[in-house]
């Protein structure tokens, strides 16, 4: 019976540190259902073959929403023009010019911001590029968003 008591206080310490901030207020029910899914997978340490698009796609399906229940709130190129940054929301399946990476396209969920002004986010990060290393919350300057995906809530 100790043993079964252990193992609960041990998961659900691990479960909570997995979560590592508490999500903005203007988040909804999918945009919570992807953090929570990504988040889980996190702490699996589950590896997705493929890229960073891969990766998040998986999140998406397997939270409920498969291609046809996304909303893409905004469409460009990865020279511009550039998403408004304070239209960004959590759960937000965000396409960025890697500023830490040689200035590559990349895209991750969006998790909440770290510093607004200086338009550093926290961010769920797949590294990709069929690398087997599972998904990380990492900071970026995301100042030059081009394509915004999130969950459609019918």
């Amino acid at each position: 019976m100790k043993y079964i008591l252990y193992l609960g206080i041990f998961y659900t310490l691990v479960s909570c540190a997995s979560r590592p901030v508490v999500m903005e207020q203007s988040s909804n029910d999918g945009a919570e259902r992807i953090l929570d899914l990504s988040s889980s997978m996190i702490a699996n340490q589950e590896i997705v073959i493929g890229g960073c698009w891969d990766y998040i796609n998986t999140v998406y399906d397997r939270a409920g929403y498969s291609s046809n229940r996304r909303l893409t709130a905004f469409k460009s190129k990865f020279k511009g023009p550039y998403y408004n940054s304070d239209k960004i929301k959590p759960g937000d399946w965000l396409y960025f010019v890697n500023h830490s990476y040689r200035d590559i396209e990349h895209s991750a969920i969006f998790v909440r911001w770290v510093d607004k002004d200086k338009k550093i986010a926290l961010m769920v990060n797949y590294l990709g590029e069929n690398k087997r290393v599972p998904a990380t919350y990492k900071e970026f300057h995301i100042d030059k968003v081009y394509n915004v995906i999130r969950p459609r809530d019918s």
